[in-house]
């Protein structure tokens, strides 16, 4: 199958990573979570510790196969790292990420992002003021020789408008949010997060990773909705389990949520 266009790759920009990462990136290309499986799929990469990043995307995805709108100015990134506990504790590194980006935004924007308008909402998105700036994509991949298993974590920051049609929820940017920061700027910031917070995961386990998500979880102790793949669950958000499932309780005990959409109230 033909792959979408990718045009040459350009200088990071003197981009300050830190130690053990390292960074190609594209003008233009279909997604960065693709381009970085079919690397290490055909071997081109055998190691964790890279990032792609792309100027726009032409195939850009989210969760469930939805279109991401790629265009020129934000930060499109796959980060390679190592599977450390397997496939049953990869969806952990979603949580790290999205601590990685709510301190990235602080960092780039210290006056304009105080704890409360930062909210992580499960499973994987970020939100300022109640609106989507960040959203994160896991994927995992196993390369060809030895079977050595990865996670790719794709994050896109909106840094500049976007504009999406029939948008299922609010949408906003560090733009209109009072900040003008460039991608280069961006990645830096959320490099050095992701790398201290991967750190303290692979450390320390889940444990602190998921206290200091819950400080930012969006709709705790709220009503919420969730929707499965059958049925829609409307209950109060109760907390996040040791693995990552969210717990909701619809009235007749508490039910644990692996998987699903959630839907805040100010949403519906």
């Amino acid at each position: 199958m033909a792959h979408a266009r990718i045009t040459s790759t350009h200088s990071p920009e003197h981009i300050r990573l830190p130690q053990g990462w390292r960074v190609r990136a594209f003008d233009e290309i279909d997604g960065t979570n693709a381009a970085l499986r079919r690397m290490v799929e055909m071997a081109a990469e055998d190691s964790a510790g890279l990032i792609i990043t792309a100027r726009s995307q032409s195939a850009g995805r989210g969760r469930e196969g939805r279109a991401w709108s790629s265009p020129p100015g934000n930060l499109y990134a796959s980060f390679l790292v190592d599977a450390v506990g397997g496939i049953a504790r990869a969806p952990e590194i979603g949580f790290v990420a999205a601590l990685a980006v709510v301190d990235a935004i602080q960092a780039l924007m210290p006056d304009r992002a105080p704890d409360d308008v930062l909210r992580c909402k499960w499973p994987n998105d970020v939100l300022f003021d109640g609106a989507k700036v960040s959203g994160i994509l896991l994927e995992t991949v196993n390369a060809p020789a030895g079977g050595q298993l990865y996670v790719i974590i794709g994050i896109g920051i909106n840094l500049v408008p976007v504009s999406v049609e029939q948008p299922r929820y609010p949408i906003t940017s560090l733009a209109q949010q009072g900040a003008k920061i460039g991608p280069a700027q961006a990645l830096e910031a959320l490099a050095k997060h992701f790398a201290i917070w991967f750190d303290t995961w692979r450390r320390d386990g889940f444990a602190p990773v998921r206290a200091r998500w819950l400080q930012f979880a969006a709709g705790l102790g709220q009503t919420i909705s969730v929707r499965l793949p059958t049925e829609t669950v409307t209950g109060t958000f109760t907390g996040l389990e040791a693995d990552g499932a969210l717990v909701i309780d619809p009235g007749t005990g508490p039910r644990r949520v692996h998987a699903g959409d959630v839907i805040l109230p100010q949403a519906e």
